[in-house]
């Protein structure tokens, strides 16, 4: 997609249709510390979706992955928790895929910028995608070790300003 169809697209973005997910997507337990979850969504012309995830609260890393399911749907922007991640997709449709850090307990929230796009590649016309969640929360024993470590660390450091004072 050109810059001026992006630029074009965020004219329109004022009019873009809001849609927020009326349910959160449940983020169910994978194996031990991974949690994922799916979810889909109808699309029409430009559009902005906003979706929450269970459990409320989270801290970790967290992949996302966005795909066209029908109509050529091109995604131009997607944040997660404010950090915002760009995509500017090629001739051909892709997936969006990208990572991210949260580092409070906070609710996951995840919108999406995009536009579903005619035959000559305006916005316009109906389609779907399909949104898929990683989610890696940090086992108590991987804090409990990170802790020794930076314990062992400043211990040595302390050694070391003591022998050269002394």
């Amino acid at each position: 997609m050109t810059l001026k169809k992006l630029l074009l697209a965020a004219a329109f973005a004022g009019s873009a249709s809001l849609a927020f997910a009326a349910d959160p997507v449940v983020l169910v337990p994978t194996t031990p510390g991974m949690f994922s979850g799916e979810f889909t969504q109808l699309a029409d012309g430009l559009f902005i979706d906003t979706f929450s995830f269970l459990p409320e609260a989270f801290a970790g890393r967290v992949s996302v992955v966005l795909s066209s399911l029908s109509g050529p749907v091109s995604f131009f922007t997607a944040s997660l928790n404010g950090q915002d991640f760009s995509f500017f997709p090629g001739p051909t449709p892709m997936d969006f895929a990208f990572q991210a850090f949260v580092t409070a307990d906070m609710p996951l929230t995840l919108t999406v910028f995009g536009a579903v796009l005619d035959a000559d590649g305006n916005p316009g016309g109906m389609g779907a995608y399909h949104g898929a969640i990683t989610a890696a929360v940090p086992e108590p024993q991987t804090w409990v070790l990170l802790m020794a470590g930076l314990a062992g660390i400043g211990l040595n450091a302390r050694r070391r300003s003591q022998a050269v004072a002394g």
